[in-house]
């Protein structure tokens, strides 16, 4: 098998021949000469480690490079070390025949079907660099530049990540399809609203919620009987008592100190403790500490179906999983928890009403495995239709991999019958143009604050709403 050499050379004045000196530049040209469908090689000659870990993000997220092999003269950044396939001063027979070795198993895998623009493209890309490679586990790497503390290098360059920790959202979608298992190697606090790990935990005036507090010591006057702060008895250099104007000289004697309190100073409460606030670092938000979001970080190892979908280039098709991601799911505990504040809201102000629309999509497993195109193509068009009935104000989240949940604020009763109405009629016109009446069933309910849900729990209000729907 001969393998053509491809050069990136720092300080290269220009491209000449298979010599460029920048990436980018060999990635335009290489492919013009179509070149990335013959057995290839990269190799990097830098003066530093900057440009080499440059070079080696630029090709593994390009689709076309991911998979070729790739080398270098420096050592990468850790972040970058599993990404290239060797390191040495100058390419020797070995790595050539390295190279050779991951063509040998790249060419027994199916020719990858999705285009290069799809997310499924990077992902299969993903996987098929973990088999050729025989990587058999990503590893987090604790981050400080991560939105969740957290990420996993090979997976967020190779999925074409801007931000370190985006890429989980791929990994965990991966391991419901088992294509990966997991092992628990730690944990992370993150913002229910935005997923942001940086929380601010601060004291706060358990009445107002002010942060202006101070704790201070508090004196009892034993002649009077008096108890309050020591700023109230402070003139000057002396403790005068503010009630019967009587100088204190002698703690002990004339009074003790026997407590410290906390003083508001924005409503002038005193307590004994304060409450304690989250705020997020990224989108502002406040929340009280048991409304974090825990989750736990995973080493994610590539199980023998994650193999076998790797070598045969298909993932399996999940229903819910295309449908939640199209529409832009919120999670649903993060949705409880605002439906929670809805109805807090509607209670004390009966005029706030407010609408909760449920959608029930059962699939027949036939139908997946016989017509996956014709119904992919179905899902497609089914979130058009709920986002072309849906403002930019709805709030959507999913359940139970069978529900999805839609949350109309301001919305009177009569608006809600009207979306619901008319996402039923499209839907079922969809499904008798496909020929897919009897492979798909459709559901859908709503219920509404005029059922006096504001005396329920968000829980039991989304409980009621799945019985409507399984009726």
């Amino acid at each position: 098998m001969e393998i053509t050499k491809i050069i990136i050379l720092q300080g290269a004045k220009k491209s000449e021949g298979l010599i460029f000196p920048k990436p980018e530049e060999a990635l335009i040209e290489v492919n013009k000469m179509g070149l990335f469908r013959s057995p290839h090689l990269f190799f990097v000659e830098a003066k530093n480690r900057k440009f080499v870990d440059r070079a080696i993000e630029v090709l593994r997220r390009e689709p076309e490079s991911s998979l070729s092999p790739l080398f270098s003269n420096l050592e990468p950044s850790p972040e970058f070390k599993k990404l290239v396939d060797g390191v040495e001063a100058s390419l020797s027979n070995e790595s050539i025949e390295k190279a050779r070795e991951i063509w040998e198993t790249i060419e027994k895998l199916v020719p990858n079907p999705y285009a290069t623009t799809l997310p499924e493209n990077w992902r299969m890309n993903l996987l098929r660099f973990l088999v050729t490679r025989k990587i058999e586990e990503i590893s987090p790497v604790l981050n400080r530049n991560s939105v969740i503390g957290f990420f996993w290098p090979e997976a967020k360059t190779i999925l074409r990540k801007e931000e370190k920790g985006r890429e989980l959202e791929d990994l965990e979608l991966m391991k419901r399809q088992k294509i990966f298992s997991t092992e628990i190697e730690n944990k992370t606090s993150l913002c229910p609203f935005c997923g942001y790990y940086n929380l601010i935990l601060r004291e706060i005036c358990p009445n107002c919620g002010s942060v202006k507090i101070r704790l201070e010591e508090f004196i009892h006057h034993y002649s009077c009987g008096y108890i309050g702060p020591a700023s109230e008895f402070q003139v000057g250099d002396k403790l005068i008592c503010p009630k019967c104007h009587e100088e204190l000289k002698h703690i002990g004697v004339d009074y003790d100190k026997p407590l410290e309190k906390y003083i508001c100073d924005e409503c002038k409460s005193v307590f004994i403790e304060p409450d304690i606030s989250v705020l997020c670092a990224n989108c502002s938000k406040t929340f009280p500490p048991e409304n974090i979001k825990e989750e736990t970080v995973n080493t994610y190892i590539l199980t023998p179906f994650g193999k076998l979908v790797a070598a045969e280039g298909k993932f399996p098709l999940n229903i819910f999983e295309e449908l939640s991601v199209q529409l832009g799911v919120i999670g649903f505990n993060l949705f409880i928890y605002i439906l929670d504040k809805f109805l807090k809201l509607a209670k004390r102000y009966p005029e706030r009403t407010f609408c909760v629309l449920g959608l029930k999509l059962t699939v027949k497993e036939e139908a997946i495995t016989e017509a996956p195109t014709k119904v992919k193509l179905f899902l497609k068009d089914l979130v058009s239709i709920i986002k072309e009935n849906l403002r930019s104000s709805d709030i959507i989240s999913s359940s139970e991999r069978r529900y999805i949940l839609i949350l109309l604020p301001e919305t009177p009763p009569e608006g809600a019958k009207v979306v619901v109405k008319r996402i039923a009629e499209q839907v079922e016109r969809l499904l008798k143009v496909n020929n897919l009446t009897d492979q798909i069933e459709f559901k859908e309910s709503y219920i509404c604050t005029d059922k006096g849900i504001t005396d329920l729990s968000a829980e039991e209000v989304v409980k009621e709403l799945f019985k409507e729907m399984e009726k």
